[in-house]
């Protein structure tokens, strides 16, 4: 216990303030946290680019969960360009294993995750139920149960949608770009 204390301390150093607020309404009770996460919408929009993709709203046929690592998932080819619709490597399930070393809520409404293993980094995502109502019962369900297990973690499964996105500089950005976005599950394995 001692040493999750101060890893999240040292995280919320790092990090600044505003991350050690939300760390401390996500690490709260779900009746807390969901209100910390309705009364914090920064804008309470939904995004734009890729959107349907990002959300599951194409709906799509996605391949069974492969367990993989930070570092297999950041050196995949970056696509050379990013259509609107689904690349086929898109339709991946990963389950990874990593430290969540940053949480914080988007304008878009998403839950913005880093995850980082052995000084690799890339982001996860878990957006808001409210965004992803074209996507089917059983994907939102999914969506809206992980996004309630989300809070920093120092050893977490984390399962999501590969999904290349643009790089605009995000925090905790992969070299390729690639994320789990929308995350499927999430179980923190540290106590």
């Amino acid at each position: 216990m001692r040493g999750i204390r101060h890893f999240l301390l040292w995280t919320v150093l790092a990090a600044g303030a505003g991350v050690a607020l939300v760390a401390a309404a996500l690490a709260s009770s779900g009746a807390q946290r969901a209100s910390f996460l309705r009364s914090n919408r920064i804008s309470g929009a939904c995004g734009v680019d890729r959107w349907k993709v990002k959300t599951l709203q194409d709906r799509p046929h996605l391949l069974s969960v492969r367990k993989a690592t930070i570092h297999y998932l950041v050196t995949r080819p970056a696509p050379s360009s990013l259509p609107d619709t689904r690349l086929p490597f898109e339709r991946h399930i990963f389950a990874v294993v990593a430290a969540v070393v940053l949480v914080r809520p988007e304008a878009d409404s998403d839950l913005h995750l880093v995850l980082q293993r052995g000084g690799i980094h890339m982001i996860a995502e878990a957006p808001a139920p409210y965004c992803d109502s074209r996507a089917t019962r059983y994907r939102r369900r999914q969506m809206r149960i992980a996004r309630n297990h989300v809070r920093l973690c120092a050893r977490a499964r984390v399962t999501g949608v590969a999904f290349f996105d643009f790089d605009h500089g995000q925090t905790g950005v992969a070299p390729n770009a690639i994320e789990l976005h929308p995350i499927l599950g999430f179980r923190c394995l540290s106590a």
